[in-house]
C-alpha cells in the first residue's frame, strides 16, 4: 500500500514554501466565499468536535454561554446563563459547544486516515483501551483510578490525562495516535530477530489449547531472546500488547476451540447478547422498495426506488436511511451511517418535516451488516477504526441475530401495500392491480412519507420489546428504577469532515497539470506543492493520493491536504464542463466508444452529456427509462445544491503569485493557460 502523508524528511526541504502555499489558497478562498482566514487552520482550533450534553457541561446558544443543569428529555436541557443567573429551557438542537477547549494541542489536527501505518492504528487502539476505564463521568475518576491505569500501561500518571482529555474532545482514534514513531513505516520497532521470536512463540505456544498467560508468555519470550544472545531484550509491556493485537475471535478459535468462538463471535438467531443499551450494536442493509414511484415533471412511473436503513438492535428504533434511484453501492452504505450518527433536525428541515422530531442519534459500538460488496470495502474499514466502530460481517450462509434490519424492511413493505403504486410480494398477491397505473408519488414525496412513518413507527407499540421504540431509546438513555442509562450520547460538530470521510475514494498520482480520473482532468492550488512526487516505497512509482467523492456530483472531488490539516474541493480544470454524476459521465464515455471516436476529448465526452440530457427532456413523456433517467440526475442535482451548502465548494480560480521554482514538480515557464477555443 502507498502512503499519502508527506515523509517527514521531505517536509523539511521547503516547510515555509509549501505553508505559504497552502495558507494562499485558503486567503483565496475565504476571499471568494466572503469569509475570514484563522492563523491556524481550521480544523487545528480550539472548538472541540464533540458536544456533551451532560450535566455540567457547558454549551453556547445564540452566542451565549450556559451551563446545563439538567437533561429534561432527548431534545431538551434545563441550563443557567452564569452572566445574568437566569433560568431557560433550550433545545439541543441549537446548542453549540464552547469556541474554547481545555484539551492539548497535540494531534489536534486532523489527519488523513489511510495515511497511517497500521502500527500507528494498534498503538492508538492500545492507548484508547488504556483509557476506556476512565471515559466515565469526571466525577466518579479519582487519582487512584489513574495511577492504577498508568501502572498497568507503564505511562506516566500525566500521559493519561492528556490521552483522556483529548480523546474526550474528539471522540477520535486519530486523537491518540502516536506523534513520534522509532522504525519507519510498516516496520516493527522491535529488532527483527525479536520480532520473530515473539510471532513464532505466540503461533507455536500462546495459542494453543494450553492457554498459558500473557505474563508467563513474556516472560519465555524473554527467555527465548536472552538465550539467543539478543540486546535489549523486549520489554514485557511491548509482548503483552502485541498479544492483544490479536484478533479475539482467532485467539478464542485457538484456545478455546472452534465451537467457543462461533458461540461468542457468530451471529445467532434469538436474542444478541450485549445489545442492552442504545448504540451497543446497530444493523444495516438494503431493499428495493414495493411501490413505483412517479417523476417530478410528467408524474408518469420511473420504477422503484432502494433504501439503504439502520436499526438499533437495543430499541429498536431506525438510527439512519438513506434513499436514492441508485442501486446500493458504498456511497449508499456510507450515506446511511453519517446519517445514523448525526443529529437530523437539519434534514427533517430540507424534506419539509421540522416540526416532527427524529432525536435518535450517535456513534454505534458495534455495526452489524451481511457479506454484500459494499459492505466489505476499505472505506467502511478505515472509518469505522477512526469513529471507535466494531464492523460485523455476516458470515456467508450464516443466519443473524434476529433478523431485526430485516424486520424493519418488512415491516416498510408492508406499510407501502396500502400506497398506490404498491407492487406487492409478488405476482399472487397483486392480482389485476395495475401498479404503474395507480403510481401517484414523487420520490420526494416518498422520502417523507417514509419520515413520517418512521415518525409513526417509533411511537407505536412494538411487540418484540413490549414498548415504543422512542420509549425504550429513553430508557436506554435516561435509565430506569433498576438499571443506569448511558445518557445522551455527544454530538458530532464537524459534519464536514464525518460527512467526506465515509464517502468512497479514488487514489490517483498527482501532475502538473493536476489530477486525472476517468480521463477528466482536476486541478487546484492546493495540489502544487505535491506534484511529481515519488512513493517512498518503490522509488520508480508515482506517490498515490486518495480522493473522495460523491458519485451523484464528480464535479470536485476531495483531497486532504497534509499541512492544512483538512479536505479541500478539487474542481474541474476546465470550469467550462457541466457538473454531473458519474453515472452521466459513464454513460457519456459509452456513447463516445460507441461513436467510434479514437481520441478522446474531455469536451467532447461532456457534450455527450449535454445531448443526452436534451434527448432525456424530450422523451421522457414518452418512456419510463427515460423519464426514470431524467428523475435520477434531477435528484442528483438536488443533490449537489445540498452539498454546496453542507461541504467546502471549490472557489472560483483566482489569479495567485506564481510560487517559486523551489517547490518540487512545480515550473511557472511550462505553465499555459487553457484557451476557451482549446
Amino acid at each position: 500500500m502507498t502512503t499519502v502523508k508527506k515523509p517527514a524528511s521531505a517536509r523539511k526541504k521547503v516547510p515555509a514554501k509549501r505553508g505559504a502555499a497552502t495558507a494562499k489558497v485558503m486567503r483565496a478562498e475565504a476571499a471568494h466565499r466572503g469569509g475570514k482566514v484563522a492563523a491556524t487552520p481550521a480544523s487545528a482550533n480550539h472548538s472541540p468536535a464533540l458536544l456533551y450534553i451532560t450535566p455540567g457541561s457547558t454549551v453556547v446558544h445564540n452566542d451565549r454561554e450556559y451551563l446545563v443543569l439538567r437533561v429534561v428529555d432527548l431534545n431538551l436541557v434545563l441550563a443557567r446563563e452564569p452572566a445574568s443567573d437566569q433560568k431557560v429551557l433550550l433545545k439541543i438542537g441549537t446548542l453549540d459547544p464552547p469556541a474554547h477547549s481545555t484539551a492539548p494541542e497535540s494531534n489536534s489536527q486532523e489527519v488523513d486516515l489511510e495515511s497511517v501505518p497500521i502500527e500507528d492504528w494498534e498503538e492508538a487502539e492500545h492507548r484508547l483501551e488504556a483509557i476506556r476505564p476512565l471515559l466515565g463521568k469526571r466525577s466518579t475518576r479519582t487519582k487512584e483510578d489513574y495511577a492504577a491505569a498508568a501502572q498497568k500501561t507503564a505511562v506516566s500518571t500525566a500521559t493519561l490525562y492528556r490521552w483522556v482529555d483529548v480523546y474526550r474532545q474528539t471522540g477520535l482514534l486519530s486523537s491518540l495516535l502516536p506523534e513520534r514513531r522509532s522504525g519507519g513505516r510498516r516496520k516493527s520497532r522491535l529488532n527483527p530477530e525479536v520480532q520473530l521470536i515473539l510471532d513464532n512463540y505466540v503461533k507455536t505456544k500462546h495459542l494453543t489449547q494450553q492457554k498459558p498467560s500473557a505474563a508467563k508468555s513474556a516472560k519465555e519470550i524473554r527467555r527465548l531472546c536472552s538465550n539467543a544472545k539478543l540486546s535489549p531484550l523486549p520489554a514485557v509491556s511491548t509482548i503483552r500488547r502485541q498479544i492483544d493485537w490479536i484478533d479475539g475471535e482467532e485467539k478464542l478459535a485457538k484456545r478455546e476451540g472452534q465451537k467457543a468462538a462461533r458461540e461468542r463471535f457468530s451471529i445467532h438467531k434469538g436474542s444478541i447478547p450485549d445489545a442492552n443499551w442504545p448504540l451497543a450494536m446497530v444493523q444495516i442493509d438494503h431493499t428495493l422498495l414495493a411501490v413505483i414511484i412517479v417523476d417530478d415533471e410528467y408524474r408518469k412511473p420511473i420504477n422503484r426506488a432502494w433504501i439503504t436503513l439502520a436499526i438499533d438492535v437495543f430499541s429498536r428504533v431506525c438510527l439512519g436511511m438513506y434513499l436514492s434511484l441508485d442501486a446500493p453501492s458504498a456511497m449508499s452504505a456510507g450515506m446511511c451511517v453519517s446519517h445514523a450518527i448525526l443529529p437530523k433536525e437539519g434534514w427533517m428541515a430540507r424534506v419539509g418535516c421540522p416540526d416532527i422530531e427524529w432525536p435518535t442519534y450517535g456513534v454505534m459500538d458495534v455495526l452489524h451488516m451481511d457479506n454484500a460488496k459494499e459492505f466489505r470495502g476499505n472505506m467502511l474499514k478505515l472509518v469505522s477504526k477512526e469513529y471507535g466502530i466494531d464492523l460485523h460481517l455476516r458470515k456467508v450462509k450464516v443466519p443473524h441475530y434476529g433478523a431485526h434490519i430485516e424486520r424493519l424492511m418488512g415491516t416498510v413493505t408492508e406499510d407501502l401495500k396500502s400506497v398506490k403504486g404498491a407492487t406487492f410480494s409478488g405476482p399472487r398477491e397483486k392480482g389485476t392491480y395495475d401498479a404503474e397505473g395507480n403510481a401517484s408519488m414523487t420520490f420526494d414525496e416518498l422520502e417523507k412519507w417514509l419520515v413520517l412513518f418512521f415518525a409513526r413507527y417509533h411511537n407505536d407499540i412494538h411487540t418484540g420489546i413490549g414498548t415504543t421504540p422512542l420509549t425504550k431509546w429513553k430508557e436506554g438513555i435516561f435509565g430506569t428504577k433498576n438499571k443506569p442509562g448511558r445518557g445522551l450520547p455527544p454530538r458530532h460538530t464537524n459534519v464536514e469532515k464525518l460527512r467526506i470521510d465515509f464517502m468512497p475514494y479514488v487514489e490517483r498520482t498527482i501532475q502538473d497539470y493536476g489530477v486525472v480520473v476517468d480521463e477528466v482532468h482536476y486541478f487546484h492550488d492546493v495540489l502544487r506543492p505535491w506534484a511529481n512526487l515519488m512513493d517512498e516505497e518503490y522509488k520508480t512509482k508515482g506517490r498515490q493520493y486518495r480522493f473522495r467523492y460523491d458519485p451523484r456530483d464528480i464535479s470536485q472531488f476531495y483531497f486532504f491536504e497534509p499541512n492544512a490539516g483538512r479536505y479541500f474541493p478539487i474542481p474541474f480544470r476546465d470550469s467550462t464542463l457541466t457538473p454531473c454524476s458519474l453515472w452521466e459521465l459513464q454513460a457519456a464515455r459509452k456513447a463516445v466508444a460507441k461513436a467510434g471516436m479514437s481520441t478522446y476529448d474531455e469536451r467532447l465526452v461532456f457534450s455527450f452529456i449535454n445531448r443526452q440530457r436534451e434527448i432525456e427532456e424530450q422523451a421522457a413523456e414518452k418512456t419510463k427509462a427515460a423519464r426514470r433517467a431524467q428523475q435520477k440526475r434531477m435528484q442528483h442535482e438536488k443533490a449537489r445544491k445540498e452539498t454546496k451548502k453542507s461541504l467546502p465548494i471549490a472557489a472560483t480560480p483566482t489569479p495567485t503569485t506564481p510560487p517559486e521554482v523551489l517547490i518540487r514538480g512545480y515550473d511557472p515557464s511550462t505553465i499555459t493557460a487553457i484557451d476557451d477555443d482549446d
